[in-house]
């Protein structure tokens, strides 16, 4: 009798962790479904796996990809998720570990190389066209209450030509290597952009979902662009003050 009691209690216990392990990967992607809605322009197609170890094509823009998911059993059943995350695709291989619980949540060990096919589809409204790829390394976002609370990381870019429109005209311009770091201001999300030493752009995204960039006369200059009635080339303390704002929403 003893030992009937004993096998219905492992029983109560292991099942829920045999249910946990053997559902489907798309219970996986239904969870973060509505916060991946809220990405312009990204589909989700077939879902394959488990929900610890499981796989889902995803198509941005035109570009296909695929994202794949590795999750510690254990976490899940005490409501915490612990995840290694790698998306792949033709020009972009990005990869991070993803823990959260509850409303509260961080990524560590973020790195990216992400081809500028990626991200021409939205700075081309924006009059940027560019080439190349792009680097992220060191990566690291604490967010709650979904929005961001902390983040660090650090862009590269190597240099290259670039389409830049204007109202008056459209520049092509071979541009140096660009570095960039991540970082919080206030509840801000602000990634700032430099040639070295030089601030040039100063891209910020706003709880609301507006992006504000602000782009530096030291960047006009180095691109070539002039301003009707604007002198873009006085002297060096003043390079680094900002040239114009643009402001849009795009969440």
């Amino acid at each position: 009798m003893n030992r009937l009691v004993v096998y219905i209690i492992i029983g109560l216990v292991t099942f829920p962790g045999f249910l946990l392990i053997m559902a489907p990967a798309s219970l996986a992607v239904s969870l973060v479904q509505s916060s991946l809605g809220r990405i312009p322009n990204l589909e989700i197609g077939q879902v394959a796996g488990r929900i610890w170890s499981g796989s889902a094509q995803i198509q941005y823009h035109r570009f296909p990809a695929q994202l794949n998911w590795q999750l510690a059993a254990l976490p899940l059943l005490i409501g915490k998720l612990s995840a290694d995350i790698r998306l792949r695709g033709d020009g972009l291989d990005a990869g991070f570990h993803l823990a959260t619980r509850g409303g509260t949540g961080r990524i560590t060990g973020g790195a990216a190389l992400i081809d500028a096919r990626y991200i021409n589809p939205v700075s081309i409204d924006y009059g940027l066209e560019l080439s190349g790829q792009f680097s992220l390394t060191e990566v690291e976002i604490a967010f709650a209450d979904n929005w961001f609370r902390d983040a660090t990381g650090a862009l590269h870019w190597p240099g290259g030509p670039v389409l830049i429109e204007t109202p008056q005209q459209m520049y092509q311009a071979g541009l140096p290597a660009l570095s960039g770091n991540l970082s919080m201001s206030q509840d801000n999300l602000r990634l700032g952009i430099t040639g070295q030493p030089t601030r040039l752009i100063d891209l910020t995204l706003k709880p609301g979902g507006w992006v504000e960039a602000a782009v530096s006369f030291a960047f006009m200059d180095m691109a070539g662009i002039s301003l009707s009635g604007l002198d873009v080339s006085g002297e060096a303390e003043n390079r680094e003050e900002t040239a114009f704002l643009l402001e849009e929403k795009i969440l």
